[in-house]
């Protein structure tokens, strides 16, 4: 007998459904050429208001799983309009962070959405080929991710600057919010998910250095290299309370990191870990803070990271906008309402920050008809993965001949901070019913 095209092949894959689990249980009664559908529709790329154009439209391949490319079915679909405007996936640890995206661009107002995640440590993203079936006058969408990677090389200076004040083990009415328990914390977790990124980048020097601070500050561990750090991860260093009633300076501490990396070359990256508020420090230690944290960061080559841990949604007082401030850049924040999550939340902050800016960023569309730009609605920075962004279009209108397929090619284009040009190319053909 003879063997089914690709094209066919395809036809036959959109057939298949998924459960909420994501798990691909079998196929369904369909029939594209008729209004029969399965029994959840969500091998079509569009949505249940095109129900009433019977089969169309729909999309091969369909995607079934957010880490491939293709048609997105419903769940894939929800979960992209999770990633624009929550930035960051549901599931384990996904509260640990906080500071959504203002993105308001939404799947469900398109015949379809082509989902491209990125390729790992690839600068181009590929060409990903598909087939979308509609009338004429459809519109789609397409979201893909960038994620470029950071090439270091030579020195690299990292410093930990940690809160030991009263509250981390627990103070009268605070905390604790970062207890030590079994002879660690989440402190020290979080750090040695650091080391350990940094111990991997083989073509680099890395030194390292801890100062703790809670109503003062001191060097703790001096700068030094990578191994006389990971010889310092212990609960005595980063672990445990001054006292009960230590306070919180945070112009004690950004002064003494200050002093600790201002005559070091090369790239500084700063680790700040909190559970408060600064409450000592000058006449306003909250002003004094910023002061001292914009004096820190106008060492060239500094970045600074701010983890803070304490925090539940909902609750007043959020530190979001005030660290935000210190670090001059949201990205690099994240707020977690527990210790057990401070870890992973500084597994999504990574090393070097790579920027990807929205005004940077274009879409062409390519077509029998000519050429045309595609506005770019939303490009926001994920949450829970470091360096990785998300792109979406606006609605776009596919052209083609009638009963015809016509090849409609998207590339999608960015520079990143660092000046590595980025790409993507989405070759949509379209088939017009």
């Amino acid at each position: 007998m003879d063997m089914p095209s690709p094209r066919e092949l395809w036809k036959l894959a959109a057939h298949c459904w998924i459960s909420t689990s994501l798990l691909l249980l079998g196929c369904g009664k369909t029939n594209f050429n008729s209004s029969e559908q399965n029994g959840n529709g969500s091998n079509r790329a569009g949505t249940d208001a095109n129900a009433n154009k019977g089969s169309l439209p729909y999309g091969t391949p369909p995607s079934n799983d957010i880490k491939q490319a293709g048609w997105s079915t419903d769940i894939v679909k929800s979960l992209v309009d999770g990633l624009v405007k929550n930035a960051s996936l549901p599931g384990p640890g996904s509260q640990a962070v906080t500071g959504g995206a203002d993105a308001s661009a939404s799947s469900e107002q398109s015949d379809g959405l082509l989902w491209l995640p990125c390729r790992e440590n690839a600068a181009d993203g590929g060409t990903f080929p598909s087939d979308f079936y509609a009338n004429k006058g459809s519109k789609v969408r397409v979201a893909g991710e960038f994620c470029p990677t950071v090439r270091i090389a030579g020195d690299i200076t990292v410093l930990f600057v940690i809160d030991h004040s009263g509250s981390m083990e627990g103070a009268p009415n605070e905390g604790p919010n970062d207890q030590t328990i079994n002879g660690s914390c989440g402190r020290l977790r979080a750090a040695e998910t650091l080391v350990k990124t940094y111990s991997q980048l083989g073509e680099a020097n890395v030194q390292a250095g801890v100062v703790g601070f809670s109503t003062l500050a001191r060097v703790q561990v001096p700068i030094g290299g990578l191994d006389s750090m990971q010889n310092s991860l212990t609960a005595d260093i980063f672990c445990g309370s001054d006292s009960k009633f230590a306070f919180t300076n945070y112009q004690a501490a950004f002064t003494v990191a200050e002093s600790q990396i201002a005559a070091i070359a090369g790239p500084k990256v700063v680790y700040f870990i909190s559970d408060g508020s600064p409450t000592v420090g000058g006449l306003d230690p909250r002003q004094a803070g910023l002061n001292a944290a914009n004096a820190l960061r106008a060492i060239p080559d500094v970045t600074l990271y701010a983890l803070f841990v304490g925090y539940s949604a909902g609750k007043a007082g959020n530190p979001q906008s005030y660290l935000e401030q210190l670090t001059g850049n949201p990205n690099l924040v994240r707020v977690t309402s527990s210790a057990v999550d401070l870890a992973q939340a500084a597994s999504t902050l990574g090393t070097i920050p790579i920027g990807i800016d929205k005004k940077d960023t274009q879409a062409l569309l390519e077509n029998a008809q000519g050429s045309q730009a595609v506005q770019i609605e939303s490009l926001v920075a994920r949450k829970d993965a470091a360096n990785r962004y998300i792109w979406t279009t606006a609605p776009f209108e596919l052209k083609g001949n009638l009963n015809g397929a016509d090849l409609n090619k998207l590339t999608v284009s960015t520079v990143t901070s660092k000046g590595d040009k980025l790409k993507t190319v989405a070759d949509i053909t379209f088939h017009e019913k």
